[in-house]
Parts: structure tokens; C-alpha cells; sequence
């Protein structure tokens, strides 16, 4: 077990002398993975608990909810969560702290101005047009500033995560992620007073409401928020002030955030929010409800690349401006191949146990959703075996690239979902999210290659592990 271990760790860092990197990569993978061990287990108790405490109808509603929420997220986030852990992590290494302090202190300020318009204007137009228009949903209606509300927090608590990221410190990263991280997840504080504040109302009274619900958690969102920014001010507030005379101005921050914001966007409608809203567009807020839980649980299947991706981005782009590639690549290769083994365990679970493992967390009603879970899965586990192949291109300057295959990919899901919708349902929906999901994931593969050299997949055989083992 110990000689494994220690194949295991020589495997992701490479040279045996390169003790920085190593202490980042397993202290962050540490973090990394806990983190998110834990947060996903209580994603699964707390979604477990409001199918139980909501009725079908509200839990469909409050899925919808999260959707909007995040895609509100992505957009008032202005695309900077991404890049000012370029920025920290390339001014760091070169010296300039007084610059990476400007470029956060700029950050912030873009950040809150995104997402107060993006509440804005959800309060004043989207409201009504989303929930009752488009939806046709009364609930959606009724809590419209209270989305609000929750878009601005998380947008502002995404940047301070990253923020943390960018210096390497994946232990705050994890604790106050915001929702953009991984695509529905947000940080661990938060997710643990919800998850206490759910259990509390169900040992008293056993079921609950839709605004009650969102109450609890913009409240527990909003006390996340304000620690993170009180200690990344202490951070902040202790670098030196070289190349602070010379700072990234806020011109220069948007124009390389602007690809990152339609990258995230188009990468997180196409993957989490599209599919669900063509549902509830065209059919009942039951289905809406049986196929977001499946979809919460092919989480689980991309929670070890979301681990890998929490770890590597300021190692991209730091190892990608000082030139070394091949080793990062022996990195990407080892990184994806330990990624994709318990992903396929997973979807072998979910083969063999899809109705039963539904039903055990949500509850009977919930078991429908076994061919839609099926199905998602497939998806999601090529995604996975591409390995961090979107990570490596917005690190390394080609975030255009990966936008072009965003913008070519996601009109093909959009067509074939709304053809298939109302004959099929659910099952023709994850059909076409899955094979859009495979489709854009291989052309992402290809496009990174090209462009840095680079293939970031799983090694199907043992030569390039072995290569990184054995590397000295």
C-alpha cells in the first residue's frame, strides 16, 4: 500500500526535486477531494431531504431555481472567477504581488457591479418572463427577488473562491466556492448551515416550503460571503506592493474575462441548465422534478474532474508560461487516468442499481428516472475521460478556441432537444445532452492538442503512468 502511494504521488508531481509543485498538487488534491467528498455527500442528503419535505411540484420548482440561479451566477460573475486566478497565479510567479493585489482589488469591483445589474434586471424583466412565460410556473413567480437575491451573493462568492485559488489555496477555494464552481456546487460552508438548518426543520415539522427553503439558504450565502471576504482581506492586505505602479487595468481584465464569461456560459446552459428548462418548457414540473434528480446524481460521476480541476488551473497556466509541457502533460495524463477509474465504478453502480440508488435518496416516486440517469451517465463519463481539456485551453490563452466549440456544439443540442421533447420526454432530452456531452468533450480533446501540444485524456494503457511514475 505504501510503495502504491507513493507511485500514486510521484505519478501527478514527476520529478522527485520539484517540491513546490508537489506540496501544491497533493495539498491542494487533499483539500480538493475531501472537499468535495464532503460536499457532495451532503449535496445528496440535503436534495434527499427537500424531495421528501417538498412536493414534486416545488422540489421541480426549486430545481429550476438552482438553474437560473447559477446561469445568473455565471453571467454576473462577468467571466472574472477564471480569470483572476490567471492573473494572481502569473503575477505571483513572476514577482509582482502589488500587481496581483490590483488585479483582485479591480475583480471585486467589476464582480459587484455584474451582479448587481444581473439581479436588476432578473427583478425588474426576467422574473416575469422566465417563471410565468416561459415556465408557466406561479412558484418560479413568487420568489423572484429572492433569486435575485441569491444571484448577486453567489456571484460575488464565486470571484472570492477563486481568488483563494490563485494563491494556491485550494483549502479556501473549497470551503467558499461559489455556485459556477463545478456547475451547480457551492462552497462547503454554506452547503453545511443549509444541510443543519433542513435537518432542524424536519426533526420539528417534517416538511417545509419553497421560500422557506431559499430564505434558509440566501442567509447561509450571505454569512459564507461576508467570512470569505473578511479573510481574503487579510490576504490581500499583506503582499508587498511590487508592480502595483504598473496595474491591470479594468479595460484590459474585462477584455480577457469576456471569452471565459461566454465559454461558462454556453458550457454550463449546454450542461446544466438547458436541458432542464426545455423540460419544464414543454412538460410537467413532475418530470421536471424525477429528471433533475437523476441529474444531480450523475454528479458523482464527474466529481473526480471536478476534483482535478479545482487542483490544476494555476498549475496550467504557471508550468505553460515557464515552458514546460511535456512534463505538465505527463500531469494532465496521470491526473485524468486516476479521474476516470472511479468514474466508471460509478456508472457500473448506476447500470446495475439506477432504480434502487434513486429511491434511496429521494424517495420511491423518484425511481422513473433510471433510463434518464442511465443515459447522462454515459455522457458525463467521456467527459471525464477527456480529462481537463477546457481547463488547459482557458489557462494557456486559448479560451477563443474552446468558444468556438461551445458555440458550434450547443446550437446542435438545442435543436435536437426541442425536436425531441414532446414526443420523448425526458429520456429523448438526456439522449441528446449526452451525445452533444461526448460530441463537444472529443472536439475539446482535438482543439487542445492542436493548440498546446498537449493531449490531456486517460491513457488506456500503462505506458505514459508508467512514463510519469518513472519519471526522475
Amino acid at each position: 500500500m505504501r510503495a502504491s502511494l507513493s507511485r500514486l504521488k510521484s505519478a501527478v508531481v514527476g520529478h522527485p526535486n520539484s517540491s513546490p509543485l508537489r506540496r501544491r498538487l497533493l495539498s491542494g488534491s487533499s483539500w480538493a477531494f475531501g472537499g468535495k467528498i464532503g460536499a457532495t455527500a451532503i449535496t445528496v442528503v440535503t436534495n434527499g431531504l427537500l424531495a421528501r419535505m417538498l412536493s414534486p411540484r416545488e422540489f421541480g420548482a426549486y430545481l429550476l431555481v438552482l438553474s437560473i440561479i447559477s446561469v445568473g451566477a455565471v453571467l454576473g460573475s462577468l467571466g472574472l472567477p477564471k480569470t483572476v486566478v490567471q492573473f494572481i497565479a502569473k503575477h505571483m510567479v513572476l514577482e509582482q504581488p502589488g500587481r496581483a493585489q490590483k488585479a483582485i482589488r479591480t475583480t471585486l469591483g467589476l464582480g459587484a457591479l455584474g451582479a448587481l445589474g444581473v439581479s436588476l434586471a432578473y427583478v425588474l424583466i426576467g422574473g416575469d418572463l422566465v417563471g410565468e412565460h416561459l415556465f408557466h410556473s406561479p412558484l418560479l413567480v413568487a420568489v423572484t427577488g429572492l433569486t435575485a437575491g441569491w444571484m448577486a451573493i453567489s456571484a460575488m462568492q464565486e470571484i472570492m473562491a477563486e481568488s483563494f485559488r490563485g494563491f494556491h489555496d485550494i483549502r479556501m477555494a473549497t470551503l467558499f466556492g461559489g455556485v459556477a464552481t463545478g456547475g451547480k456546487s457551492s462552497g462547503l460552508i454554506m452547503k453545511g448551515m443549509l444541510l443543519a438548518t433542513l435537518v432542524l426543520l424536519w426533526s420539528t415539522s417534517g416538511q417545509t416550503d419553497l421560500r422557506t427553503v431559499m430564505l434558509v439558504s440566501i442567509g447561509s450565502g450571505a454569512a459564507s460571503a461576508l467570512l470569505a471576504l473578511l479573510l481574503l482581506h487579510r490576504r490581500v492586505s499583506s503582499l508587498d506592493t511590487q508592480g502595483a505602479e504598473n496595474p491591470v487595468s479594468a479595460q484590459d481584465t474585462l477584455r480577457d474575462a469576456f471569452p471565459i464569461l461566454l465559454i461558462s456560459l454556453t458550457s454550463f446552459i449546454l450542461l446544466s441548465a438547458a436541458d432542464l428548462w426545455i423540460l419544464a418548457a414543454f412538460r410537467s414540473q413532475e418530470e421536471v422534478a424525477v429528471y433533475g434528480a437523476a441529474a444531480r446524481l450523475v454528479a458523482l460521476i464527474v466529481m473526480p474532474l471536478l476534483i482535478t480541476n479545482l487542483v490544476l488551473p494555476p498549475v496550467i497556466a504557471e508550468m505553460y508560461a515557464e515552458g514546460k509541457t511535456a512534463k505538465l502533460e505527463r500531469t494532465l495524463r496521470a491526473y485524468s487516468t486516476i479521474s476516470g477509474v472511479p468514474s466508471l465504478l460509478i456508472i457500473i453502480a448506476f447500470v446495475l442499481l439506477g432504480g434502487p440508488i434513486l429511491g434511496l435518496v429521494y424517495g420511491s416516486y423518484y425511481e422513473t428516472g433510471t433510463t434518464v440517469l442511465v443515459i447522462l451517465s454515459v455522457g458525463r463519463l467521456v467527459a471525464v475521460w477527456s480529462g481537463s481539456c477546457g481547463a488547459v485551453l482557458q489557462f494557456t490563452g486559448h479560451q477563443r478556441s474552446m468558444l468556438w466549440v461551445n458555440l458550434l456544439t450547443s446550437p446542435l443540442f438545442l435543436i435536437g432537444a426541442l425536436l425531441v421533447v414532446r414526443q420523448y420526454g425526458p429520456i429523448g432530452v438526456a439522449s441528446m445532452t449526452a451525445a452533444v456531452t461526448i460530441l463537444q468533450n472529443v472536439a475539446l480533446v482535438l482543439v487542445a492538442k492542436r493548440k498546446t501540444g498537449m493531449w490531456t485524456h486517460v491513457s488506456f494503457s500503462l505506458s505514459p503512468l508508467r512514463k510519469g511514475l518513472s519519471n526522475r
